[in-house]
């Protein structure tokens, strides 16, 4: 499987974000735990948003409406260099409120068009809120999320993980949040775990 697949899924969501409201160069920058917010980890702060990543891992930016990320849009995808799971991906874009459902369809479609990557199997959807600057003081915003698993072309491995969606009213923005791993034996339990402590470190300002 090839990293572009998972820019094709988050470009995907941008331009479902997009619709619903009315790629460019990449960069790398240098970031074994089993989440993002695990003890050796480092915090990426920039385009008014901020998460723990894994020491070691790679970053990936990516344009979204533009040639370059800003506040404005963009998609950043943290994973290890060599084996590419755990992966973690932001993607976001100002927009007026609008229906999370959508962000969460088109996630789907750009896991379906990864290559290698068939029968996606979604849990339920589940609704809640996300509170940002670390949960201290930010009111919670209305967030939705599924788990998924999906074959790949190797027998008997999956990957699994959690597609989640919410906006952001202090700054305007609608953030899509992916996070993916590969296994024979997938764990809804260890899937959600993993997101929810992608989701805790997640702060947008």
């Amino acid at each position: 499987m090839k990293r572009t697949g998972l820019l094709a899924l988050i470009i995907l969501t941008g331009i479902a974000l997009i619709s619903a409201a009315g790629c460019g160069s990449r960069a790398q920058e240098p970031a074994d735990a089993t989440g993002p917010a695990a003890a050796d980890s480092t915090t990426l702060n920039k385009y008014g948003f901020s998460f723990q990543c894994p020491d070691g891992d790679l970053v990936w930016t990516d344009g979204l409406l533009d040639d370059q990320p800003s506040q404005s849009s963009g998609i950043v995808q943290v994973a290890p260099e060599k084996s590419e799971f755990p992966m973690y991906a932001v993607s976001w874009v100002r927009t007026w409120k609008w229906g999370l459902e959508g962000g969460l369809e088109a996630g789907f479609e750009g896991v379906k068009n990864w290559e290698g990557i068939s029968n996606i199997e979604k849990g339920p959807m589940i609704e809640g809120t996300k509170k940002g600057h670390r949960m201290l003081y930010q009111v919670g915003h209305r967030m939705l999320s599924q788990y998924y698993t999906a074959s790949t072309m190797t027998e008997g491995e999956k990957v699994y993980g959690v597609v989640a969606s919410f906006y952001c009213d202090d700054t305007s923005r609608t953030f899509s949040l992916v996070t993916m791993n590969k296994s024979t034996a997938p764990s809804q339990q260890q899937a959600v775990a993993d997101f929810e402590a992608f989701l805790d470190s997640f702060a947008c300002h």
